[in-house]
């Protein structure tokens, strides 16, 4: 018998699960900002601890999650906030040449929306729904906050998430051009996505 999949908001504990799925979502960007920046701390160990905080558009309080049942292995994970909160210089956590290389992705925002900052689900449970489920719920989140449409970032060359967003009506607004670095195995910038929305007729996750 199949294990239901319960979605819920994310709570303090769930951070470092919410970390892995945010550097999965993230195709290396916050590996390239934060590894190594400090000795034996990963990009991991640096989001979790933001993540588990309240300060931070990361928080757990911005993140919802499925997992296998109520309290089982989490298998997906999404963190929504609005854009304009990309403008204040703390979200990156620690300026260095990093950042100012990925800048162009930074400015490259639909200013005034809800921003998809990360959904990603694990290789096991792809292809059964979770990802649409998710999004739902970051559509339904940015409406009832008053927000009337979702935007995200997504690799040019992650073709099969730029047909995800496509497929459910998502459309390109414009390119981040990301200059190529070896830490950064990324061609073709970085796509801003939008999509329009309203309150009628989305999926929201359980947030009980």
């Amino acid at each position: 018998m199949s294990v239901q999949i319960t979605y819920r908001m994310a709570c303090p504990d769930d951070s470092r699960d919410i970390a892995r799925f945010m550097c999965i979502a993230g195709g290396g960007i916050y590996e390239f900002l934060f590894d190594d920046l400090i000795p034996f701390v990963t990009a991991v160990d640096l989001l979790s601890s933001g993540i588990g905080g309240e300060q931070y558009p990361i928080s757990y309080r911005n993140c919802c999650v499925a997992s296998l049942g109520r309290d089982g292995e989490i298998v997906a994970a999404a963190n929504v906030f609005p854009a304009d909160l990309l403008k204040e210089d703390q979200f990156v956590l620690l300026g260095s040449e990093r950042h100012n290389h990925i800048r162009p992705m930074l400015e490259l925002q639909d200013w005034g929306s809800m921003f998809l900052n990360s959904l990603a689900v694990s290789d096991a449970h792809r292809g059964s729904g979770i990802g649409a489920t998710l999004l739902g719920w970051a559509e339904a989140r940015a409406a009832e906050a008053g927000y009337d449409r979702l935007s995200l970032h997504v690799w040019a060359d992650n073709t099969p998430a730029v047909n995800f967003y496509e497929a459910r009506r998502f459309v390109r607004v414009g390119t981040a051009r990301i200059p190529a670095h070896p830490r950064l195995p990324h061609i073709g910038g970085s796509i801003l996505m939008r999509h329009a929305i309203s309150g009628d007729g989305m999926i929201a996750a359980n947030s009980r």
